[in-house]
């Protein structure tokens, strides 16, 4: 399932301005040298994770941030430190990626905690992060010709004792970024 949203964007040198798209209305902020770039994804829920997915101009970079929520309490997502093939072969890396209008410039980060999850039964550490809401964060830069953007997230959430959720792969959120004017 790709999730879309068509905004029309514009470039700031300073100060705000509206971004208006599809009866919504969207407020972009940039000061002087930064790419006023700013989309957001329509909300959706998959594999028990309630996300977002937007641009947002900071510090001189673009970034994308995809908030990321269990809705179920006592599950956790798995860390972005988690190794491709999990640990034992077991969970669900979080992973952030842009194809196409975005082009990443570095690692993805957060500042959610991280913590150890062992799972009920299984004689292994998994590393996780907190209860509640994680922000993933990915620098990039606008890649000239092109107006849209997909961003891909994999993730899963497991709890210690109530087992995983259906893992999420490489979920296409598509950000239609407009013209930069």
């Amino acid at each position: 399932m790709a999730v879309v949203v068509r905004l029309r964007a514009r470039r700031v040198k300073a100060g705000c301005a509206l971004v208006a798209a599809a009866g919504a209305a969207l407020t972009g902020c940039a000061g002087a040298g930064e790419s006023g770039t700013t989309a957001h994804a329509a909300p959706f829920t998959a594999g028990g994770v309630a996300v977002t997915v937007r641009t947002q101009p900071r510090d001189g970079t673009l970034r994308i941030l995809a908030e990321l929520r269990p809705e179920r309490t006592g599950f956790h997502l798995y860390s972005l430190s988690l190794p491709n093939g999990g640990i034992d072969g077991i969970g669900i890396p979080t992973r952030i990626r842009a194809e196409g209008g975005l082009r990443a410039t570095g690692p993805a980060t957060t500042d959610a905690k991280p913590r150890v999850l062992r799972p009920a039964g299984l004689d292994v550490g998994l590393p996780v992060y907190e209860d509640g809401l994680v922000t993933l964060e990915l620098p990039v830069r606008r890649v000239e010709g092109t107006d849209s953007a997909k961003v891909f997230l994999t993730y899963g959430a497991c709890s210690e004792t109530a087992g995983c959720l259906p893992p999420v792969r490489d979920q296409e959120v598509t950000l239609h970024l407009g013209s930069a004017d």
